[in-house]
């Protein structure tokens, strides 16, 4: 038993030590802060700091992960001043620890002339630079005055250097250039600068004549020296100047430049611009990590010095046989892992039936789901599941967490049974005049059993909040449920739905404008279904529909004609928290080439207390996992943690 336990014991050391050593980062690790560099202290954290969008102040943050970064502190430790230097443009802050001593080095303009930018540094001798006192040590001088920026600094064979950014002297002068020099303390440098590189190559010319950001690297016999070129959108990229680790570094002689980029935008992980780099390690220090910012997508409005979304991210990089690094491509982004659950309604804790749709108007994610009245008590029958509204939650991490919002302000007609109407599973899209539209299941009134009417109702708005001009679709029955709403590829609109007369079948229409639609009979009838959710991913149309025994899968080539998968998604229970029964009515969002399946469950439906009617039987959990492609079918891991990253497109 000791030796098992012993075992035991090691095998938990083994999994925490692989943790924190992880080398696939939930990118992006910091959001909306670009210009990152980080410090991997002796004290066993990293030490993070960037250029923040307001460009009027300098943070730092520590955490023990890379990827706790972006939930770790940001404690402000200097702000602009109001006029003179140091006012505006407060660019690229780098940390350093040297002599004892916490140093950073950061890029500022003046209020009056922002773009005369020069080098400034600030020191701290707290053994925490997160505490202490940050003194300001005033203009780092290079020999002459112009636009200068992005200085770093390292040590090497005994020597400190500093390498920076600027433009020569002279009025004419443009391009920006990476130079280099001996340091004779932190804050000043000692001798003439050696210039290393000028954009020379078209990829370095891109609207600027660019070469900024130098970061060092030194493994392998050889300096690596890591910069950025062209303007800062999609063009930006990093190029690379290299030396031998025995070469004189002031002569320029010594280094080599490579003729192509080494790390740029990749349209298919969906990064873009990627560059103004830093260098750490895993926490052992065996593993050399690259940090960068990047976009998630290509079209900037305006100025892209004003467009916030350069998001620090991080990659483990890669050797080659002869020594040198391959950066590969930005990978994509991972996004954050889901809560699970992934959401319980606060009220009445019954939220089901969800569909997440993007408010485009507050800049995140919003889900609508059934709020099904599982803690009300002395309602007789099912009126439990009547007198419903429509819950609203909204996530601003991408749909990893959500949080309460309220409910939709749903105006329905008398008829409808107007405010005491049972209001079940909407569907959301929005139009190309962006306009909302909402396809509701009325029940017009409160009900003890399941002998009632059900319509489909089409509502609008303009704020996903209220919703109005409430019309009733004449659709193949007077009982209908469930829409699921999809664009084709013509323009027009489909919508599949619940026939509650034809065995539960899954039936169509189509329309041209949301409001007027043509039925066009079944779309599948092998099996009664509900809760139909299609989309296109991976080159194929998708069904998928709840046959409550877990969720059916169909695949279609033109969305009309339909071939079943043979098993089911989330048949089987899952392990996690109020996850262990099936899934159910399911909404599938397809982001970044991901498709991400949003469902709920009755958590308390298991084992002997399955088929009891209490609030545990009546609770329900919203949950999420990935849709997998398992050949030319779809499966699910919903066991393990799910990175979800919702995309604003």
């Amino acid at each position: 038993m000791k030796a098992l336990l012993r075992a035991l014991a090691c095998a938990l050391i083994l999994v925490s030590s692989a943790a924190a050593l992880a080398t696939d980062f939930a990118n992006p690790l910091v959001r909306q802060r670009a210009d990152p560099h980080v410090v991997l202290h002796t004290d066993g954290y990293y030490y993070f700091t960037a250029t923040v969008p307001e460009y009027d102040r300098i943070e730092l943050r520590r955490a023990r992960t890379l990827d706790e970064l972006g939930k770790a502190e940001a404690r402000v430790v200097w702000r602009k001043h109001a006029g003179g230097p140091m006012s505006a443009h407060i660019w690229a802050p780098e940390l350093h620890f040297i002599d004892g001593k916490w140093h950073i080095y950061f890029t500022a303009g003046r209020a009056d002339a922002i773009w005369e930018i020069r080098l400034y540094t600030l020191v701290n001798g707290a053994a925490n630079p997160l505490e202490g006192e940050w003194t300001e040590r005033g203009q780092l001088k290079t020999g002459w005055e112009s636009f200068a920026l992005d200085a770093t600094t390292f040590a090497h064979a005994g020597q400190r250097y500093l390498v920076w950014t600027q433009r020569p002297a002279g009025k004419d002068q443009k391009a920006t250039n990476i130079y280099i020099a001996k340091m004779d303390s932190p804050t000043s440098i000692s001798g003439a600068p050696v210039l290393l590189s000028t954009p020379q190559h078209a990829w370095e010319k891109v609207k600027y004549q660019v070469n900024e950001a130098p970061a060092v690297l030194v493994k392998n016999g050889r300096v690596f020296l890591t910069y950025s070129a062209s303007a800062t959108d999609a063009s930006y990229s990093m190029g690379l100047l290299t030396a031998g680790a025995g070469a004189d570094l002031l002569d320029p002689a010594s280094w080599h430049k490579s003729a192509e980029p080494v790390f740029r935008s990749s349209d298919a992980n969906g990064q873009f611009g990627p560059g103004h780099n830093a260098f750490t390690t895993t926490l052992d220090g065996k593993t050399d990590v690259l940090l960068y910012h990047a976009r998630n997508y290509l079209d900037i409005k305006g100025d892209s010095l004003r467009d916030p979304n350069r998001h620090t991210r991080a990659q483990v990089i890669d050797w080659r046989a002869d020594g040198s690094p391959d950066f590969g491509a930005p990978v994509a982004d991972r996004g954050h892992v889901a809560a699970k659950p992934l959401f319980r309604d606060p009220v009445f804790d019954g939220a089901a039936d969800p569909v997440v749709v993007r408010n485009v108007e507050r800049g995140n994610w919003w889900m609508f789901y059934t709020n099904r009245r599982a803690t009300a008590t002395g309602l007789p029958g099912v009126a439990w599941v009547h007198g419903t509204r429509l819950g609203i939650a909204e996530s601003n991490d991408e749909g990893a967490s959500w949080q309460y919002l309220g409910t939709a302000d749903i105006a329905l007609p008398p008829e409808l049974g107007g405010r005491d109407a049972t209001h079940w599973a909407p569907d959301i899209v929005r139009a190309d005049d962006g306009t909302y539209h909402m396809f509701l299941t009325v029940v017009p009134g409160v009900f003890t059993d399941w002998k009632h009417p059900r319509h489909m109702v089409h509502l609008t708005s303009t704020d996903l909040r209220a919703w109005r001009n409430a019309e009733t679709l004449k659709l193949a029955a007077d009982r209908v449920i469930d829409a699921g709403v999809a664009r084709l590829p013509d323009g027009r609109w489909r919508m599949w739905y619940n026939n509650e007369r034809d065995r539960k079948s899954i039936y169509y229409a189509d329309s041209a404008d949301l409001s007027h639609w043509e039925d066009q009979g079944r779309a599948v009838a092998d099996q009664s279904g509900e809760g139909p959710k299609v989309f296109q991913w991976r080159g194929a149309w998708w069904m998928i529909s709840d046959v409550w025994r877990g969720l059916a899968v169909y695949r279609s080539a033109d969305a009309r004609n339909w071939t079943r998968q043979p098993d089911n998604l989330l048949q089987r229970p899952g392990q996690g928290k109020d996850d262990q029964v099936i899934g159910g009515h399911a909404d599938v969002v397809v982001s970044g080439g991901r498709a991400f399946l949003f469902y709920f469950t009755h958590p308390g439906r298991r084992g002997a207390d399955a088929k009891k009617d209490g609030l545990e039987q009546r609770r329900s959990a919203i949950q999420v996992t990935e849709l997998l492609p398992a050949g030319e079918w779809l499966h699910v891991e919903r066991d393990q943690p799910t990175n979800v990253l919702l995309r604003a497109n």
